[in-house]
Protein backbone atom coordinates (compact mmCIF):
# COMPACT_ATOMS: atom_id res chain seq x y z
CA UNK A 1 0.00 0.00 0.00
CA UNK A 2 2.84 2.44 1.05
CA UNK A 3 4.33 1.88 -2.54
CA UNK A 4 0.94 2.34 -4.18
CA UNK A 5 0.67 5.59 -2.20
CA UNK A 6 4.06 6.70 -3.13
CA UNK A 7 3.97 5.64 -7.37
CA UNK A 8 0.25 7.42 -7.05
CA UNK A 9 2.26 10.49 -5.55
CA UNK A 10 5.45 10.35 -7.86
CA UNK A 11 2.74 10.50 -10.99
CA UNK A 12 0.77 13.48 -9.38
CA UNK A 13 3.71 15.85 -8.83
CA UNK A 14 5.07 14.67 -12.68
CA UNK A 15 1.56 15.15 -14.40
CA UNK A 16 1.74 18.74 -12.56
CA UNK A 17 5.34 19.91 -13.50
CA UNK A 18 4.98 18.81 -16.99
CA UNK A 19 2.23 21.24 -17.77
CA UNK A 20 5.15 24.39 -16.57
CA UNK A 21 7.82 25.81 -18.72
CA UNK A 22 10.30 26.90 -16.41
CA UNK A 23 12.63 27.75 -19.53
CA UNK A 24 10.09 30.14 -21.15
CA UNK A 25 9.10 31.62 -18.04
CA UNK A 26 12.99 32.51 -17.29
CA UNK A 27 12.69 34.41 -20.68
CA UNK A 28 9.76 36.49 -20.14
CA UNK A 29 11.37 37.34 -16.49
CA UNK A 30 14.09 38.54 -18.12
CA UNK A 31 12.49 40.62 -20.46
CA UNK A 32 10.30 42.55 -18.32
CA UNK A 33 13.04 43.48 -16.49
CA UNK A 34 14.73 44.46 -19.40
CA UNK A 35 11.91 46.61 -20.72
CA UNK A 36 11.58 48.34 -17.19
CA UNK A 37 15.16 48.84 -17.08
CA UNK A 38 14.41 51.05 -20.87
CA UNK A 39 11.44 53.24 -18.98
CA UNK A 40 13.99 54.93 -16.41
CA UNK A 41 16.36 57.67 -17.21
CA UNK A 42 18.30 55.45 -19.45
CA UNK A 43 18.88 57.58 -23.52
CA UNK A 44 17.20 56.50 -26.01
CA UNK A 45 18.22 59.31 -28.32
CA UNK A 46 21.74 61.18 -27.86
CA UNK A 47 21.56 64.32 -29.49
CA UNK A 48 25.49 65.88 -30.53
CA UNK A 49 26.08 69.17 -31.53
CA UNK A 50 25.59 71.07 -28.08
CA UNK A 51 22.32 72.74 -29.47
CA UNK A 52 19.45 70.50 -28.03
CA UNK A 53 18.99 68.73 -25.09
CA UNK A 54 21.89 65.97 -25.17
CA UNK A 55 19.55 63.23 -24.61
CA UNK A 56 16.12 62.08 -24.39
CA UNK A 57 14.64 59.26 -22.25
CA UNK A 58 11.24 58.19 -21.84
CA UNK A 59 11.50 59.55 -18.41
CA UNK A 60 11.28 62.66 -19.63
CA UNK A 61 7.77 62.16 -21.52
CA UNK A 62 5.53 60.41 -18.53
CA UNK A 63 4.11 64.45 -17.58
CA UNK A 64 1.46 65.61 -20.06
CA UNK A 65 2.05 68.99 -19.63
CA UNK A 66 5.92 68.57 -20.73
CA UNK A 67 5.91 70.84 -24.33
CA UNK A 68 3.69 73.42 -23.14
CA UNK A 69 5.94 73.89 -19.51
CA UNK A 70 9.17 73.27 -21.64
CA UNK A 71 7.91 75.26 -25.24
CA UNK A 72 10.13 78.33 -24.83
CA UNK A 73 13.26 76.43 -23.29
CA UNK A 74 16.19 76.25 -25.79
CA UNK A 75 17.14 73.43 -24.70
CA UNK A 76 14.23 71.16 -26.19
CA UNK A 77 13.78 73.90 -29.12
CA UNK A 78 14.45 70.85 -31.40
CA UNK A 79 11.31 68.87 -30.21
CA UNK A 80 8.18 69.38 -31.55
CA UNK A 81 4.57 67.70 -31.07
CA UNK A 82 4.91 64.70 -33.06
CA UNK A 83 8.05 63.42 -31.64
CA UNK A 84 6.39 64.14 -28.15
CA UNK A 85 3.48 61.63 -29.16
CA UNK A 86 5.63 59.27 -30.36
CA UNK A 87 7.60 58.97 -27.64
CA UNK A 88 4.64 58.61 -25.37
CA UNK A 89 3.43 55.69 -27.99
CA UNK A 90 6.77 54.41 -26.99
CA UNK A 91 6.19 54.33 -23.37
CA UNK A 92 2.23 52.89 -24.34
CA UNK A 93 3.62 49.87 -26.52
CA UNK A 94 6.36 49.17 -23.38
CA UNK A 95 3.63 48.77 -20.81
CA UNK A 96 1.71 46.72 -23.34
CA UNK A 97 4.72 44.37 -23.75
CA UNK A 98 5.33 43.83 -20.02
CA UNK A 99 1.65 43.13 -19.90
CA UNK A 100 1.83 40.40 -21.87
CA UNK A 101 5.20 39.38 -20.85
CA UNK A 102 3.32 38.86 -17.17
CA UNK A 103 0.76 37.34 -18.82
CA UNK A 104 2.97 34.43 -20.13
CA UNK A 105 5.36 34.33 -17.30
CA UNK A 106 2.14 33.41 -15.20
CA UNK A 107 1.06 30.88 -17.83
CA UNK A 108 4.39 29.44 -18.19
CA UNK A 109 4.76 29.01 -14.10
CA UNK A 110 0.54 27.93 -13.27
CA UNK A 111 0.40 25.72 -15.81
CA UNK A 112 -2.99 25.79 -16.27
CA UNK A 113 -5.26 22.91 -17.97
CA UNK A 114 -7.60 24.89 -19.56
CA UNK A 115 -8.41 24.45 -23.20
CA UNK A 116 -8.40 28.58 -24.35
CA UNK A 117 -5.01 28.76 -22.13
CA UNK A 118 -2.99 25.53 -23.04
CA UNK A 119 -3.83 27.29 -26.88
CA UNK A 120 -2.20 30.31 -25.69
CA UNK A 121 0.62 28.17 -24.37
CA UNK A 122 1.07 25.77 -27.12
CA UNK A 123 1.34 28.46 -29.90
CA UNK A 124 3.16 30.85 -27.53
CA UNK A 125 0.73 34.07 -28.51
CA UNK A 126 1.77 35.75 -25.07
CA UNK A 127 5.62 36.13 -26.69
CA UNK A 128 4.50 36.36 -29.91
CA UNK A 129 2.63 39.77 -29.30
CA UNK A 130 5.23 40.93 -27.35
CA UNK A 131 7.51 40.68 -30.19
CA UNK A 132 5.26 42.65 -32.08
CA UNK A 133 4.94 44.83 -30.07
CA UNK A 134 8.82 45.12 -29.55
CA UNK A 135 9.36 45.48 -33.44
CA UNK A 136 6.74 48.72 -33.49
CA UNK A 137 8.62 50.15 -30.94
CA UNK A 138 12.09 49.60 -33.13
CA UNK A 139 9.70 51.10 -36.21
CA UNK A 140 8.60 54.28 -33.90
CA UNK A 141 12.38 54.58 -32.92
CA UNK A 142 13.43 55.04 -36.82
CA UNK A 143 10.66 57.64 -37.64
CA UNK A 144 11.72 59.70 -34.72
CA UNK A 145 15.67 59.68 -35.61
CA UNK A 146 14.50 60.97 -38.75
CA UNK A 147 12.12 63.65 -37.26
CA UNK A 148 14.79 64.97 -34.57
CA UNK A 149 17.95 64.81 -37.56
CA UNK A 150 15.05 66.95 -39.93
CA UNK A 151 13.99 69.28 -37.03
CA UNK A 152 18.02 69.84 -36.05
CA UNK A 153 18.41 71.16 -39.91
CA UNK A 154 15.31 73.27 -40.16
CA UNK A 155 15.95 75.03 -36.01
CA UNK A 156 19.86 74.88 -36.52
CA UNK A 157 20.93 74.71 -40.25
CA UNK A 158 24.58 76.07 -39.32
CA UNK A 159 25.57 73.59 -36.62
CA UNK A 160 26.91 69.96 -37.47
CA UNK A 161 24.59 67.72 -35.59
CA UNK A 162 23.79 64.17 -35.71
CA UNK A 163 21.43 61.45 -33.83
CA UNK A 164 22.13 58.24 -33.08
CA UNK A 165 20.28 55.74 -30.60
CA UNK A 166 21.20 55.21 -26.55
CA UNK A 167 21.27 52.62 -24.77
CA UNK A 168 17.35 52.41 -23.72
CA UNK A 169 17.11 51.52 -27.82
CA UNK A 170 19.47 48.88 -27.42
CA UNK A 171 17.88 47.27 -24.70
CA UNK A 172 14.51 47.05 -26.20
CA UNK A 173 16.10 45.35 -29.10
CA UNK A 174 18.25 42.75 -26.85
CA UNK A 175 14.66 42.11 -25.53
CA UNK A 176 13.34 41.37 -28.76
CA UNK A 177 15.70 38.78 -29.27
CA UNK A 178 15.31 37.32 -25.87
CA UNK A 179 11.77 37.26 -26.36
CA UNK A 180 12.01 35.67 -29.96
CA UNK A 181 14.17 32.89 -28.26
CA UNK A 182 11.46 32.22 -24.85
CA UNK A 183 9.03 31.78 -28.22
CA UNK A 184 11.27 28.57 -30.07
CA UNK A 185 11.52 27.50 -26.65
CA UNK A 186 7.85 27.51 -25.81
CA UNK A 187 6.80 26.16 -29.27
CA UNK A 188 9.38 23.37 -28.41
CA UNK A 189 8.66 22.51 -25.36
CA UNK A 190 4.94 22.19 -25.51
CA UNK A 191 5.03 19.89 -29.19
CA UNK A 192 7.63 17.64 -26.86
CA UNK A 193 5.71 17.81 -24.09
CA UNK A 194 2.10 16.76 -25.71
CA UNK A 195 4.10 14.12 -27.65
CA UNK A 196 5.10 12.62 -24.37
CA UNK A 197 2.14 12.79 -22.48
CA UNK A 198 0.18 11.29 -25.20
CA UNK A 199 2.37 8.16 -25.23
CA UNK A 200 2.14 7.97 -21.40
CA UNK A 201 -1.47 7.50 -21.89
CA UNK A 202 -1.11 5.33 -24.50
CA UNK A 203 1.09 3.53 -21.74
CA UNK A 204 -1.41 3.65 -19.01
CA UNK A 205 -4.56 2.55 -21.15
CA UNK A 206 -2.60 -0.43 -22.03
CA UNK A 207 -3.17 -2.02 -18.89
CA UNK A 208 -6.37 -1.68 -17.13
CA UNK A 209 -4.94 -1.72 -13.50
CA UNK A 210 -3.10 1.52 -13.85
CA UNK A 211 -0.38 1.70 -11.49
CA UNK A 212 -0.48 -1.91 -9.87
CA UNK A 213 0.24 -3.24 -12.94
CA UNK A 214 3.84 -1.96 -12.64
CA UNK A 215 4.03 -2.14 -9.06
CA UNK A 216 2.91 -6.32 -9.51
CA UNK A 217 5.62 -8.03 -7.60
CA UNK A 218 5.28 -11.33 -10.09
CA UNK A 219 6.40 -10.80 -13.40
CA UNK A 220 4.00 -10.78 -16.51
CA UNK A 221 3.03 -14.44 -18.19
CA UNK A 222 4.82 -16.22 -19.97
CA UNK A 223 7.90 -15.06 -17.66
CA UNK A 224 6.22 -16.29 -14.76
CA UNK A 225 5.79 -20.02 -15.86
CA UNK A 226 8.80 -22.20 -14.64
CA UNK A 227 10.84 -23.70 -16.87
CA UNK A 228 10.38 -27.63 -17.44
CA UNK A 229 12.34 -30.09 -15.49
CA UNK A 230 15.90 -31.29 -16.57
CA UNK A 231 15.35 -34.61 -18.27
CA UNK A 232 19.15 -36.46 -19.37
Amino acid sequence: MPRINFSSSALWMNSKLQYRNLVPATFHIVAITLISMSLVQVPWFVITGGVCSPFLSLGQFFWFGYTIEDAHNPEYDCINGTIVNLMRTIILLSFMAIIFSLGGFFLDILGPKNSVYRFIRKYALASTCTVFWIMAIISICYYISVLLQESLENVHPDVDTSVSYGYGFYLIASTGGIVLMGTFCTLILMQTGDASRSDERCLLNRYGDGMDAFDSPTPPPPYSIPPPPYTP
